[in-house]
């Protein structure tokens, strides 16, 4: 009963700001398996967006699938139609998990905390996107390395815009 009352006190507390961050970095987690969870499936079954010698690419042939090559101009395309859908599943997955464990609410209103929230998890989607696209399509990354690095990018970026304009400081 100690752990999980330890536990309870440990997401219930959302003043002090390393517990914070731990607790934003935990629910980023969640969402990002959300993320890439989507992204890899819709990359390699339904929008196809990987290359040869993506380290992805790599594990689906060693499991023994296959992937269909497109050309690059595909790729940039269905890396946008993806992002799409990684993007509505993940930002409601955080937005949940962010008013419940990590930041107080309180603000705004709800409704204007909601499209304060999306509305710069779009900013940074549409910016960090048109990056990924741009770094695959002429710096020659591979699809995992861009999607990587638009990734850690917008960790950052989001918690600083959500803690300091959403949510109550």
């Amino acid at each position: 009963m100690g752990l999980l009352t330890n536990i309870h006190d440990f997401l219930g507390r959302k003043d002090c700001p390393y517990t914070q961050f731990a607790k934003y970095v935990i629910c980023g987690c969640i969402s990002v398996v959300v993320d890439a969870t989507i992204f890899y499936l819709m990359a390699w079954l339904a929008f196809p967006c990987l290359q040869p010698g993506d380290p992805v690419t790599q594990l689906i042939e060693w499991m023994g699938f296959s992937i269909r090559e497109v050309p690059a101009e595909v790729i940039a395309r269905n890396y946008w139609i993806i992002k799409v859908f990684c993007f509505i599943a993940s930002n409601i997955t955080v937005y949940v998990l962010n008013v419940l464990y990590v930041f107080e609410p309180g603000r705004h209103q709800r409704h204007r905390e909601m499209l304060l929230f999306f509305s710069i998890s779009l900013s940074v989607f549409l910016g960090g996107t048109w990056l990924g696209s741009f770094l695959i399509l002429h710096m020659g990354w591979h699809t995992t390395y861009a999607y990587l690095f638009v990734l850690f990018l917008g960790i950052f970026s989001n918690y600083a815009l959500r803690k300091f304009v959403v949510f109550k400081r």
